[in-house]
């Protein structure tokens, strides 16, 4: 079997495959999402160095840098960027001259996939408190749920993604993203915020919730992180220390509150 290329926009290939069941089998044209390496180089103060090599689903990949500097605590806002680009795979960051950058303990020692966010670190992250009181219904945080579904355009076609949806402190939907890694899609939607400048609230994620996922909610602002898959337990311990709101198994008209449910009514 071979794979021949569709016209997808570069976000997931057709793959000659046999679908079989026990009533027979038909030749299918297999969808499969991209994943490829991005390597992230920073330049600050006339020397530069390798932070890693990232799985990644191509697109969206400034979104995608600007979130990991953001939710690794490299920058602490977008004017702390100088220049970005994007090409042959390699993102290229130049940081501004005052930006407080220290390449000892942001350097990654070894590939990260898309399932991977602490991967080659040897140290956690530290955050303030979440100190929004926003709140909302049960009912609407699964409506979130169901709006954010109708935006995973890739994950309908291919079945194969992850998605993160951002909405603001008045239920308002601000913004979507989708990877083949769950820290990814999170990553992508933070430096898309960013980008626009918007204030998200409440987060919802496709699959189960780890530690990193977490400390990215903390890190971007929200105050309830709605997964639809289960929790660590270093997620939960994460999430009740710094007070962030988090739900699992959050399916049709059911819900599991994890950590300061005040925030759900």
């Amino acid at each position: 079997m071979g794979a021949h290329d569709q016209p997808n926009n570069g976000r997931w290939l057709g793959v000659e495959s046999r679908y079989l069941t026990l009533n027979g089998g038909t030749d299918i044209d297999y969808k499969a999402p991209f994943e490829e390496a991005l390597r992230i180089s920073i330049t600050h103060l006339g020397k530069t160095n390798d932070i890693g090599v990232f799985m990644r689903t191509p697109g969206n990949d400034l979104n995608l840098v600007r979130g990991l500097l953001y939710n690794e605590g490299i920058i602490s806002e977008l004017n702390s960027i100088h220049n970005l680009t994007v090409e042959d795979d390699i993102a290229r960051v130049v940081l501004a001259e005052g930006s407080n950058y220290n390449p000892t303990e942001h350097k990654r020692n070894i590939l990260v996939t898309g399932s991977c966010g602490l991967c080659g670190r040897s140290d956690l992250h530290s955050h303030q408190k979440v100190t929004s009181e926003d709140k909302f219904s049960q009912k609407q945080i699964h409506d979130f749920h169901v709006i954010a579904m109708k935006n995973q355009e890739l994950f309908k076609q291919t079945g194969g993604t992850h998605g993160a949806s951002a909405f603001d402190s008045n239920g308002v939907f601000i913004g979507s993203e989708e990877d083949v890694g769950r820290h990814n899609a999170m990553d992508k939607l933070t430096g898309y915020l960013l980008s626009k400048s918007l204030a998200p609230s409440v987060c919802t994620l496709s699959g189960r919730v780890s530690y990193e996922l977490v400390q990215k909610a903390i890190r971007s602002g929200y105050c309830i992180l709605s997964a639809v898959g289960s929790a660590t337990t270093m997620a939960i311990h994460l999430a009740r220390e710094h007070d962030l709101t988090l739900i699992s198994f959050a399916r049709e008209n059911r819900m599991t509150v994890l950590s300061s449910p005040r925030r759900v009514t």
